[in-house]
């Protein structure tokens, strides 16, 4: 299912992630992995299986931890910008995952993204939970701005939550 959003970048659609989708998906992961890794005393190939193993890794986890989880792109003028997983299980949701290509960072889009995810899943949850890591200021100063709150830590994690009011 598609869902039309209005972003400060523009309109924004959110789809059901595909198999042709791998290749972008890699890429970003890779906009986000490569600069933990970069200090990493290996040489690029190395780095590259790295990021690729984990990648992998990850999607492999997501997926059996949440196998009733909608994974979504987020395009930009049909181009994809983004991934999405979210998680519904009985009255409420975790966000599994948010993550943006650089382009798409720091401008609102993740924002209106999750405010318009947020305002669906509030007609059928109490409560959307997500973990992020203790230095992402960016996305903890963007969920803050959502409403969402800390609830706890489980380091290196943060445990935040939002409550439909």
């Amino acid at each position: 299912m598609t869902h039309l959003l209005e972003t400060p970048l523009g309109p924004a659609t959110l789809r059901a992630e595909r198999d042709d989708d791998a290749a972008f998906l890699l890429d970003l992961f890779r906009s986000h992995a490569l600069p933990a890794l970069a200090a990493a005393p290996v040489d690029a190939a190395t780095r590259d299986a790295l990021v690729r193993m984990q990648s992998t890794s990850q999607t492999t986890t997501y997926r059996s931890q949440y196998p009733g989880a909608r994974f979504s792109i987020i395009e930009r003028n049909g181009t994809p910008a983004g991934r999405l997983v979210v998680h519904e299980t009985g009255d409420t949701a975790c966000i599994v995952d948010v993550a943006l290509q650089p382009g798409s960072r720091g401008a609102g889009c993740g924002s209106a993204v999750l405010g318009a995810v947020l305002q669906d899943l509030a007609e059928r949850v109490t409560a959307v939970h997500c973990s992020v890591m203790w230095n992402n200021v960016a996305s903890l100063r963007m969920l803050r701005r959502l409403g969402f709150v800390q609830t706890s830590d489980d380091p290196p994690f943060l445990r935040m939550e939002w409550r439909r009011k």
